[in-house]
């Protein structure tokens, strides 16, 4: 009976002696390992809007809001509904544009406060002719990148790269379309049907 005293004694005096194992939060902040699943924040010089983190978000924390007047999309991450599981972060397509950070700490009386929400926005390209929304412009420019000296075979792309030097004024839709609309920004439905009625039509 009298070893196992003993070695209670000995464990509760080396505990006193050693240091906490704990932090004394919220008093002292605490450092988090860098594989720890914080809170997803947004990049924008990374992130292209194209929207996939909203799609794979199980619990729709991610939302997405085209306002087509404005020709701006919104991305927003609800902190209330997240679970910090990092599907965004995993199929993000540029691997930049939302990462998980190292914070976690959120105390707050309204779940609807600024501090719970996250939002990126980004100009979006709209179809010339129809009005429907083709991309975001971070987007465009992405593929273009991957595609390289191919991107100058689509008309969209090359519009896009015109822009980085000069203003590209965005023409009024017409009645119906005419072959000089294939170099304009369309929308794939738009593009086929001017390709279509250019081939076995003519105008």
């Amino acid at each position: 009976m009298i070893l196992p005293k003993l070695r209670e004694v000995k464990e509760a005096l080396t505990s006193f002696f050693t240091a906490p194992y704990t932090t004394k939060f919220p008093f002292e902040g605490h450092t988090p390992e860098p594989e720890f699943r914080g809170l997803p924040k947004y990049y924008p010089e990374f992130c292209i809007g194209c929207g996939a983190c909203a799609q794979v978000c199980p619990t729709r924390a991610i939302t997405l809001t085209d306002d087509v007047d404005k020709r701006m999309r919104t991305l927003t991450v609800d902190y209330a509904s997240c679970i910090h599981c990092g599907q965004c972060h995993e199929h993000c397509i540029t691997e930049k544009g939302i990462q998980l950070s190292q914070e976690y700490s959120l105390s707050v009386m309204d779940l609807k406060a600024p501090e719970m929400f996250e939002s990126v926005e980004k100009e979006l390209a709209i179809c010339e002719a129809c009005g429907e929304i083709i991309a975001p412009r971070d987007q465009l420019n992405w593929i273009k990148r991957r595609l390289g000296a191919k991107a100058y075979a689509h008309p969209n792309l090359m519009l896009q790269t015109q822009r980085q030097f000069f203003d590209v004024v965005p023409s009024k839709a017409k009645a119906r379309l005419r072959r000089e609309d294939q170099i304009k920004e369309l929308c794939p439905k738009c593009r086929h049907q001017v390709v279509v009625q250019d081939e076995f039509y003519g105008f």
